[in-house]
């Protein structure tokens, strides 16, 4: 058995199938095309890397089984051509749901209590900052939730410890927690002093967030996106921070990664760019690359894997 890995995972999941005798391709040492070793492949891990319809028949054309997304966010694969190919789809949920949880709830104080705008005055010799602060608290105002997966479960779970009241849209979950508030998007975008998007990137979802939802948050609200960059329309947000709209957001994923240094985003000093590092903790790489791995093992032993899509 052969498997692919396009780009780095941690050492657990690598360790594991090669104590289980699995022969590894590692592209982000070998710098092989995914072209040419997909030719070769029983299975492919992949984390960003695209994998296209055109990539799953060459795959098909020779002896590939399963592709595992070491994530949750599927967008880069076509699971469905994946699906009339035969070839199975697996993912790790789950394992990032607290880490991408706790991180929005960072990303919710660094906006409300301005920790890295502090540090920069007082390492310029400006300790007076602390005359003008604009602390905000958490306690009493409001969080909504767009989208209620783990993920959004887990930062309600989060926000109601800051006496914070929560709102959710989701038109495919119904909220079972008594202290969680489901609404329609335009009424949370209304009442939400902090906006965090846990949407998955579909055809339904990109740029959901638009103009027009921009628009309806309130006068001095913030937004942070730590699901996928297309959900929101980076045009429409520009032009909201020209308008004076909102007051601040933090985006760990944009529409283009890395971040093109032309994106007109990167002019607004209250926009926090997080490099799509929400789901990456000590504990989340260690099981989600360990989980990625095994269950290409069991594709590829003629098992059911743990987490199927395909």
């Amino acid at each position: 058995m052969k498997v692919v890995i396009v780009e780095k995972i941690h050492e657990s999941g690598i360790d594991f199938l090669r104590k289980n005798n699995v022969n590894l391709e590692l592209l982000y040492e070998s710098k092989k095309p995914l072209e040419e070793a997909i030719t070769e492949a029983d299975g492919v891990i992949v984390r960003l890397a695209r994998i296209t319809e055109q990539l799953l028949k060459i795959g098909k054309r020779n002896s590939l089984k399963v592709v595992a997304k070491h994530g949750v966010g599927v967008d880069n694969i076509d699971v469905e051509a994946a699906k009339n190919l035969g070839i199975r789809v697996v993912y790790t949920p789950d394992v990032m749901a607290n880490a991408v949880a706790e991180f929005t709830l960072g990303a919710i104080l660094m906006l409300a209590k301005k920790f890295d705008k502090y540090n920069l005055e007082v390492r310029n010799g400006r300790w007076n900052v602390r005359y003008t602060a604009e602390n905000i608290e958490i306690k009493g105002k409001t969080i909504g939730i767009i989208g209620y997966g783990r993920i959004g479960k887990r930062v309600a779970e989060l926000s109601r410890c800051f006496g914070a009241t929560v709102l959710v849209y989701d038109p495919y979950v119904k909220v079972q927690e008594d202290f969680v508030y489901q609404t329609e998007l335009p009424v949370l975008l209304r009442k939400s002093d902090f906006v965090t998007i846990h949407a998955p990137l579909t055809k339904a979802t990109f740029h959901m967030i638009g103009l027009k939802e921009l628009r309806l948050i309130k006068q001095g609200g913030f937004i942070i996106n730590t699901a996928r960059g297309g959900i929101m329309d980076e045009d429409a947000l520009c032009q909201v921070f020209s308008e004076g709209g909102l007051r601040g957001a933090v985006l760990d994923t944009t529409e283009n990664e890395p971040v093109r240094l032309d994106n007109q985003l990167l002019k607004f000093d209250n926009v926090i760019f997080t490099a799509h590092t929400a789901g990456l903790t000590d504990v989340s790489v260690n099981e989600e690359s360990l989980l990625a791995c095994k269950q290409v093992f069991q594709v590829l032993n003629g098992e059911e894997p743990t987490y199927a899509l395909a």
